[in-house]
C-alpha cells in the first residue's frame, strides 16, 4: 500500500513570517499537532507542539512576538506519495518524528502521521515505541473465543469439515496476533496449547490418520476455558482502568485522596458475590 492511500489532506500551512500565536491558534482550533511552514508557497519547515514548548514557552518568549521561521524545524523531512507505508514508517522511526509531509514535484499534497500508519499496521508500533509492552485486548480475543465455541459445537455434532475450517481460521489469526503482540506470553501459551490441533488441521501431524474425537474434545475444552478466562479478565481490567479501579484476582484497587484503597469480595461474607470467570478458570 502506498502513502497516498493513507495520507491526510488538506495540509494546514502558515507562512514563515506568521506569528507563532497564529500557528498555535490553528493547532488549537483544528486539533492538530503540527503545521507546515511555507516560503513563497513552498514547504520549508514544520512547527510542532514540541517546538513551541521548547523554543517559546521554555525560553520565556511571547508567541505574538516570535515568527514561525525562528522556531520551525528545518530542513523539512518529506516523503513521496508513491512510497510504501513500510518506507514511511522506517523514515519516521529513524528520524524520530511523528509527521511526514508528503511532497510531489515540489508541491505539498498531504501529511502522513504515526497515527495513520499504526491504524493500518499496528504491528509497527515497536518501531516507534520500542519500550512498549503490548498485550492483546479482551475485545481482540473475543472473536477467537466465539469461533472456538462454535468449533466445539461442530465437533459435538460430528461436523468434522466445519470443525476443521473453524480451527484453521483460529490458528491462522492466532498466529498473526502472536506476531503482532510479541510480548504477550499468555497468547503464546494459548497458541502452543493449540499446536496439536493446528498440526492436525494443516496435515502435519505425524501418523494421525483419523481424528480422536474424545481427545480433541478434551483439548479444545481446555483451550476454550483458558481463552475465555483471559478474554474476560482483560476486558475487566480495561473497563476498571477507565473507571479508576483495577481488579486483580478477587481484589479491587482504587486510588483516591492520595491513598491506595483495597477491598475484596471476601471482606464482605454477607454478600456472596461471584466473578463470572471463576467457573471457567482453567485448572
Amino acid at each position: 500500500m502506498k502513502v497516498r492511500e493513507i495520507m491526510s489532506r488538506p495540509v494546514i500551512t502558515e507562512d514563515e513570517d506568521a506569528q507563532v500565536s497564529e500557528v498555535v491558534k490553528d493547532m488549537a482550533e483544528l486539533g492538530i499537532g503540527s503545521v507546515v511552514i511555507t516560503s513563497e508557497g513552498k514547504p520549508v519547515g514544520i512547527i510542532t507542539e514540541r517546538d513551541i514548548a521548547l523554543k517559546v514557552l521554555l525560553a520565556n518568549k511571547r508567541a505574538s512576538e516570535v515568527k514561525a521561521k525562528e522556531i520551525m524545524s528545518t530542513p523539512l523531512i518529506t516523503i513521496e506519495p508513491n512510497a510504501s507505508i513500510d518506507d514511511a514508517s522506517a523514515l519516521a522511526a529513524n528520524k524520530r518524528i511523528k509527521s511526514l509531509p508528503v511532497v510531489e514535484n515540489g508541491v505539498l499534497v498531504g501529511m502522513v502521521s504515526i497515527g495513520n500508519i499504526l491504524t493500518l499496521k499496528p504491528e509497527y508500533v515497536k518501531r516507534f515505541y520500542p519500550e512498549a509492552r503490548l498485550l492483546a485486548s479482551g475485545w481482540t480475543l473475543d472473536r477467537l473465543e466465539r469461533v472456538l465455541r462454535k468449533s466445539e459445537v461442530c465437533l459435538a455434532e460430528n461436523h468434522l469439515l466445519s470443525y476443521k475450517q473453524k480451527l484453521n481460521e483460529v490458528c491462522d489469526e492466532l498466529g498473526e496476533l502472536v506476531g503482532y503482540y510479541v510480548d504477550d506470553k499468555e497468547l503464546k501459551d494459548i497458541l502452543e496449547s493449540m499446536d496439536p490441533l493446528c498440526r492436525w488441521v494443516t496435515g502435519k501431524g505425524e501418523g494421525e490418520k483419523e481424528i480422536a474425537v474424545e481427545e480433541h474434545r478434551m483439548l479444545l475444552n481446555k483451550i476454550v476455558r483458558k481463552l475465555r478466562h483471559t478474554t474476560y479478565l482483560r476486558k475487566q481490567h480495561a473497563i476498571s482502568g477507565l473507571s479508576g479501579d483495577l481488579w486483580l484476582g478477587g481484589y479491587r484497587y482504587r486510588r483516591g485522596d492520595g491513598d491506595l484503597w483495597l477491598s475484596s469480595y471476601r471482606s464482605r461474607p454477607e454478600k456472596k458475590r461471584r466473578l463470572p470467570f471463576k467457573s471457567t478458570r482453567p485448572k
